[in-house]
């Protein structure tokens, strides 16, 4: 979940970013979690309560306190330099006070959709907050799972049951082939039947692997001697 603050005095605009946001998450789709500020004060009042946000689009020309003193404020009080501030402002003039700051970017008024999205991509970016999804088909449906809360996959002959930290589904696909897709994000075929997520084994044992649902899955004898190098390889 990438946690978000809008803070602009301007309602429309506070929406336009927003709206630009919500549409761009369906469609990639990420997690968004975006809060709205029309003030300065009330976006610090809201940090000050151990809220963290990963990303801030910020006006620069707020009321009483402007986007220059809460960036200062994030950056010098708060000592919090991995936030990314991105300002938001209808004067092309900066003062060199902004560097203070250290902007990811500034984008100009009147707002432009693009602008938004590429700047998203880029703090994401720099944030290595990305989140990688797993897709599988259910007739003409496309299903996209992210693959940190995928715990394990099943075969049952022809069908696959996928196992989540929110749900189980069913759906048609070889062992063999989601394996492979997924070896890079630390899954590991520990049986000829399944396919285990390695971040949600909670006890590995030598013949078993309890997972965080604390759900037991073998381990077969083949496999054994193979994911026991791969465990102390990762550890």
């Amino acid at each position: 979940m990438i946690n978000i603050a809008i803070c602009d005095d301007n309602k429309y605009i506070c929406s336009q970013i927003e709206t630009i946001l919500l549409e761009y998450a369906q469609v990639e789709p990420i997690k968004l979690n975006v809060h709205i500020f029309y003030t300065g004060e009330s976006l610090v009042e809201y940090i000050n309560k151990d809220k963290a946000f990963h990303i801030i689009y910020l006006d620069i020309e707020l009321g009483q306190m402007n986007g220059v003193e809460v960036g200062k404020y994030i950056r010098q009080t708060m000592k919090d330099y991995k936030t990314e501030i991105i300002y938001i402002s209808g004067n092309d003039s900066y003062d060199r006070q902004l560097f203070d700051v250290q902007p990811l970017h500034f984008i100009p008024k009147p707002i432009q959709r693009n602008t938004v999205i590429d700047d998203l991509n880029l703090a994401m970016e720099h944030l290595n907050i990305s989140e990688h999804y797993y897709t599988y088909q259910k007739g003409h449906d496309m299903y996209n799972i992210p693959i940190s809360e995928i715990l394990y996959f099943e075969s049952r002959k022809r069908e696959i049951v996928i196992v989540t930290t929110t749900f189980e589904d069913t759906f048609y696909e070889n062992l063999d082939v989601i394996a492979k897709e997924l070896f890079d994000y630390q899954f590991f075929q520990i049986h000829r039947s399944y396919l285990m997520n390695y971040k949600h084994a909670k006890i590995i044992r030598y013949t078993e692997v309890v997972m965080s649902n604390n759900v037991v899955l073998p381990i077969g004898k083949t496999k054994r001697s193979a994911f026991r190098k791969i465990q102390i390889n990762l550890n």
